[in-house]
Order: structure tokens, then C-alpha cells, then sequence
């Protein structure tokens, strides 16, 4: 399901706010969404990960980025790597299979989306190290 992660700026310096991206595919037969991730900074987890859900519809058959939170390369508390690199660990730890249909409310369309089941086989991680300027 995760195929690959991206840092931007890809050669980040110390104290750089980068953007965080990972491309997730559906080798399924139904939609899939309701990601929950895990973020590692050099074997360090980043707390915001921990009870959020990132609520968007895959295809089946399809690929799609989904934006991750922003990361500082070093802060208070987690400083800058003394050898240089910066090693990013993503982890898809759960997914949802969901149906996603069309109703008519009041003359309205309005999209609907039921969760199904989990998706198995996870979890799966990808990492990538950075090396810093």
C-alpha cells in the first residue's frame, strides 16, 4: 500500500521546516481511506501521529499522495544528527476498506462513505535518509 515517502527540500539544512508526503497505492477492489500513519525521526517518534486518521479516498486501482504534518529537521529536544543524516521512517500502521455512494437529501446530492473493514497486511513502512547541508 505505501509505495514511496518525499522530503521537500530533499537536502534540507538544520532547523528547517520540510513537507512530508507519502504516495499510497490501492491493489484492491473496493475505495480505501481512514490512514493512520507513524512518523520516526532517527528511531524518534513524532507524537502528532499518534490519534490521527487522514481521511482520504483512494480508488481502487490507484495511487495518490496523501500530505503528511510538516517536520522540523531539529528542535528542542531532538537536535540536529551529529554524522549529518536524518533518517525519515513512515509508517502505514492501519486502513479502512469504505463504500462510497450517492444519496438524495432534500434535493441534494450528497456523498456518502461506510466503512467496510480493515485493510490487512499492515503494518508497512518505507523509510528514506536525508542528508543535511
Amino acid at each position: 500500500m505505501i509505495e514511496s515517502i518525499e522530503v521537500t527540500p530533499p537536502s534540507p539544512g538544520a532547523e528547517t521546516l520540510c513537507r512530508l508526503s507519502a504516495t499510497v497505492s490501492n491493489g484492491g477492489s473496493r475505495a480505501v481511506y481512514s490512514f493512520g500513519f507513524d512518523v520516526e525521526l532517527n528511531g524518534q517518534p513524532l507524537p502528532v501521529y499518534e490519534n490521527q486518521l487522514f481521511l482520504q479516498v483512494i480508488e481502487a486501482g490507484e495511487s495518490e499522495q496523501v500530505a503528511l504534518y510538516n517536520f522540523w529537521t531539529s528542535e528542542s529536544g531532538r537536535p540536529a544528527p551529529a554524522n549529518g543524516e536524518l533518517e525519515v521512517l513512515v509508517r502505514l500502521r492501519e486502513a479502512r476498506w469504505v463504500e462510497v455512494s450517492e444519496v438524495v437529501e432534500d434535493g441534494e446530492t450528497v456523498e456518502v462513505w461506510t466503512p467496510v473493514d480493515d485493510v490487512a497486511g499492515l503494518p508497512q513502512s518505507v523509510s528514506l535518509t536525508l542528508e543535511l547541508k
